[in-house]
Formats: structure tokens, C-alpha cells, sequence
């Protein structure tokens, strides 16, 4: 009798947190509807560029066509060997610039030398960080303005529409975001008491203030990070800045991998990283995803395994209680996939696959730093 009672409390706890990371998502707040101040302060729209010639036109178009009118456009072209310098040559407008990326110095990863040099050139008084495979509506920038000044933010992030082509990325970024999600508070990050640790920014999409930026050194303060994102927003909330995050999916809309090489290879920095700099709840958030993937196939293995051995007892406690989180599971996985991917539903009987795919590249990932061999992208190797 006490194998099936055993066996109905794993089912709820199973339940438990899936409806919880359902609750989650729903409590990520969103960006405001946009309206311009009657002091419109000057936004600089820096964009980072390495051999970026697939996305780096319609980046920036999207930023020049802001409907917030006090903007300018900074671009670094950081070394590229393709077109990148050359389609940038062909955007004529007074409010771009764009500057030859200076060498990497000692000890900077590549991505904050260019930030940096972005912000040195920037006379703005809030900095809008984009990636160069995003691309912005046009009303971004006020979006976020908007909604910093009402929320009292320093530095506000945003999740965007992530699009996603081939068949890996549909399969392996969905549970590569649900990590993230399960690593931070987020639903907290503004609570007076949050810790920096708790709080995040997302690369792709950082709004701050620059007096906030300044004051704790920039990009300069988190040269060697590869996570420079989430290190910057942890920098800013330790000085006694508010940090915030929304989902934006309606303002912005990014394209990370278009192939499933990239995708190993841009997951593999990125995971080493995390998990070297995440510890303890790093693997906490990661074995929660586990248990919710696989928990509920596990549960009905032992009710099929039940029957085969005549346990009758066993076999209806496991099939009803793995039944029952297997089918909210599948709901919430394809809920997700639907409402923010716009992908077939069909795709979240796939997310355990993607979450394995994703824990072997990881591993690789680790691995790789581990042992000093590094993980390369883009033509520079990180080691750490």
C-alpha cells in the first residue's frame, strides 16, 4: 500500500510545479503601451556587429525607423571578414554612424569591448544595447522609455519574439529559454529586498539609463564575462539601481541560429558560462526541468511495468497519476510553443528531446572549458 501512496505524491508534486512554472509566465510583465514625455531625452541605439552581413541591414533600418524622434544609431563593425562594413555603407542616414571596432584588449571578451566603445561614442541620456540579428518595431524605443519612467527603472531588458526556422532551433531554444526562466525570480527582480543575484538582463534588448551605467563603470565593469548581460544588470542592482525585465514580443523580434551548427555552437559558450557562473542553482533550475520532462514518462513506465508484473495496485496508481501530469505537461509545453514561438503545437511532444539535445551540448560545452580547449564563435575561442 505504500508504493502506490508514494507513487500519488510524486504525481502531485509533479503537478505542483507545472502549474507553478505556468503561473510564472503569466506573472512576466509587459511593456506599456508607448507615449512620448513632454521632455524627450535623446536615446542611443548602439548595435554591435560581427559578420553580421545575414541581419545586420534590416537591424538597423528597424532602428532609424523609430517612431521616437530624439534617437541616433551607433554601429561597431567588430573585425568582420563579410559584407558588414559594406551594407552599412549603403544605409545613408544623418543619424548613423558607424566606427571601426579597436583591437580586443587583454582580459575584454569581444562583445563588451564593442559595447563599450559604443557607449564612449554615445551622447544620449539612455543607451538602447541591441543585438545586430534583431530587428525593432517602430515603436520600441518609446515602449521602453515609457515604461522604464513608469516603473522607476534604471535598466529595463526585454524577452523578444523569438523566430525559429529550422527544425533544431524549434526543438532545442524553447527549453534552453524555459532554463533561464527557472534560474531567476523574474516575477521579483523589482522587490526592494531582491538580491543582485536574482536579477537578469537579456543581451538582445538592454534599456539603461546612462548615469546608471556610468556610475558602476559600463561595459568595462564586466570585460571578461561572457554572460556580460547578466552581469551588467547584477552590476547595476548592487549599486542600488532598480533592474527590470518584460516581455516584449510585440516590439522586438529576433532570428538567434539559422542552422542547427549554430545553435551547438552558440548554446555551448553560452552554457559553459552559465552553469560555471550559476553553481548550485544552476543545477537546481536544470533538474527541475528534468523532473518535469521526464517525471510523468517515468511514472507511466512503472504503471506499464505494473501491469506486466501483476501489481495491480501499483500499476492504476502509476498510470492514473503519470497520466494526469503527462497530459499537463504536453498542455503547457504546447500552450508555450503556440502563444510564444507560433509553432505547432505538435512541437511540445518534442520538448523532452530538446531539453536532452540541450543537456548534451552543454555537457560539450562544459567540457570543453574544463579541459582548456574553449568553445569558439564567430572566430574567437572563450575559455571560461
Amino acid at each position: 500500500m505504500l508504493f502506490p501512496l508514494i507513487i500519488v505524491a510524486a504525481s502531485a508534486a509533479l503537478l505542483l510545479m507545472i502549474a507553478h512554472d505556468a503561473r510564472r509566465f503569466g506573472r512576466v510583465p509587459h511593456l506599456i503601451t508607448p507615449t512620448h514625455p513632454s521632455h524627450l531625452p535623446l536615446i542611443s541605439i548602439l548595435v554591435p556587429a560581427r559578420n553580421e552581413e545575414r541581419s545586420i541591414g534590416r537591424c538597423v533600418r528597424a532602428a532609424l525607423a523609430q517612431s521616437y524622434p530624439q534617437i541616433e544609431v551607433i554601429v561597431v563593425d567588430d573585425g568582420s571578414s563579410d559584407r558588414t562594413g559594406a551594407i552599412l555603407a549603403e544605409i545613408a542616414d544623418p543619424r548613423l554612424r558607424v566606427l571601426s571596432g579597436r583591437p580586443l584588449p587583454p582580459g575584454w571578451v569581444g562583445k563588451c569591448n564593442a559595447c563599450q566603445q559604443l557607449s564612449d561614442a554615445a551622447k544620449g541620456g539612455w543607451l538602447l544595447f541591441l543585438d545586430a540579428d534583431t530587428v525593432a518595431e517602430p515603436d520600441l524605443a518609446a515602449a521602453l522609455l515609457a515604461s522604464a519612467m513608469a516603473r522607476t527603472l534604471d535598466l529595463l531588458s526585454i524577452f523578444p519574439f523569438l523566430e525559429l526556422g529550422t527544425f533544431w532551433e524549434r526543438v532545442i531554444l524553447p527549453p534552453f529559454a524555459a532554463l533561464i526562466m527557472a534560474l531567476f525570480p523574474i516575477e521579483e527582480m523589482e522587490h526592494p529586498d531582491v538580491r543582485p543575484d536574482q536579477v537578469l538582463a537579456n543581451g538582445q534588448c538592454i534599456f539603461v539609463r546612462r548615469a546608471a551605467y556610468a556610475q558602476v563603470g559600463g561595459h568595462a565593469a564586466v570585460r571578461g564575462e561572457v554572460l556580460e548581460d547578466v552581469r551588467l544588470a547584477q552590476a547595476i542592482c548592487a549599486a542600488g539601481f532598480r533592474v527590470g525585465i518584460a516581455e516584449g514580443m510585440a516590439y522586438l523580434r529576433v532570428r538567434m541560429y539559422t542552422s542547427g551548427r549554430e545553435v551547438v555552437a552558440g548554446l555551448m559558450k553560452n552554457a559553459a558560462a552559465g552553469y560555471r557562473s550559476g553553481g548550485g542553482r544552476s543545477l537546481w533550475a536544470m533538474s527541475r526541468l528534468i523532473l518535469t520532462a521526464f517525471g510523468p514518462l517515468w511514472i507511466v513506465a512503472v504503471g506499464l511495468a505494473g501491469l506486466a508484473l501483476g501489481a495491480a495496485d501499483v500499476a492504476w496508481a502509476a498510470l492514473a497519476g503519470g497520466g494526469l501530469t503527462l497530459l499537463a505537461s504536453l498542455a503547457l509545453r504546447s500552450v508555450l510553443y503556440r502563444r510564444l514561438y507560433r509553432q505547432p503545437l505538435a512541437y511540445g511532444l518534442l520538448w523532452p528531446c530538446g531539453l536532452l539535445c540541450y543537456m548534451m551540448i552543454a555537457g560539450v560545452g562544459m567540457w570543453r572549458v574544463g579541459s582548456g580547449r574553449g568553445v569558439t564563435w564567430k572566430g574567437r575561442t572563450y575559455t571560461g
